[in-house]
This record gives C-alpha cells, structure tokens and sequence, in this order.
C-alpha cells in the first residue's frame, strides 16, 4: 500500500463522500457546495482493497486537502456499511476533520446513481455546519447482520 502524504503540503480544500452501502459496488465523490468530480466502483467485495486507494486517487486529481467526510451511514448491508464508515472515522479522526452521516431516504432508492450522491450531498452540506471533529459516525444497517 502507498503513503498517505500528509495533507498540509495541499492546496484547496475539498469535502470527500464515501458511499458503500451495497457490497456490489461503491462510490467516492469530492467537492465543495457540489459534486465536483465522483467514481463508482462496480468491484463486488472490493471495498477493503479499493476504497482508500480511489479516494487517494480522487483527492491527488483535484490537488486537494480533505476538509471534512461525509458518508452514507445506511440502511445498507452490514459489511458494506462498516467498511466505509469505518474508513470515513478514521480517516476524520488522523486528520482532525469532521465527518457527516447520511442516511439514505426511501425515496431516492430509485434515483441513477450520480443523483443520489447528489442528495446525499445535499443533505451533508446542511449538516456539516452543525459537526464537529471528534464525532464518529455510527452505522445504522437495514436490518441484522446475517453473519454464518
């Protein structure tokens, strides 16, 4: 795996979300009031090995600092959703940054796939004025954990 370079030595401040509520696939967007550039993955199980790596990637192509996370804190399935939102805890908390929950609505399970990152970053910009650093996200799972 590659460093981490730390962030200071970059220069515009961005706002990654992180989106894995499905084992199928994942997404990563960054921004600042709106999507700016996003990824979806379509790698099923690949989330451990590719998550870090695409939102390094993302954030070099924008020559950015991370200034806060949000991510999708569920309903979704169990492994999926611990992954990124523990990815989202522990990247806020090595950087000091504050990281945003967002629940999924019922209503946007229809929407393509680039719509619904826009809601949920709709809704994580009014509920980044209201977050602090040091608040970890916790999962909320569209059910039990069918763990065998």
């Amino acid at each position: 795996m590659k460093n981490v370079k730390p962030q200071s030595k970059l220069k515009k401040e961005k706002i990654v979300l992180i989106s894995t509520p499905q084992n199928s696939h994942f997404s990563v967007a960054i921004g600042d009031d709106q999507i700016e550039k996003f990824k979806i993955v379509n790698k099923p199980y690949k989330q451990s090995e590719l998550l870090l790596q695409t939102i390094d990637e993302l954030v070099k192509s924008q020559k950015s600092k991370v200034k806060s996370l949000f991510v999708v804190k569920g309903p979704g399935q169990f492994s999926a959703l611990r992954i990124g939102i523990s990815t989202a805890n522990a990247l806020a908390y090595g950087w000091g940054i504050p990281v945003v929950g967002i629940e999924l609505k019922k209503s946007w399970e229809k929407l393509e796939p680039k719509e619904k990152l826009e809601k949920v970053w709709q809704v994580g910009v009014k509920k980044l004025k209201k977050t602090k650093p040091g608040v970890i996200v916790l999962p909320k799972y569209g059910k039990e954990p069918n763990i065998t």
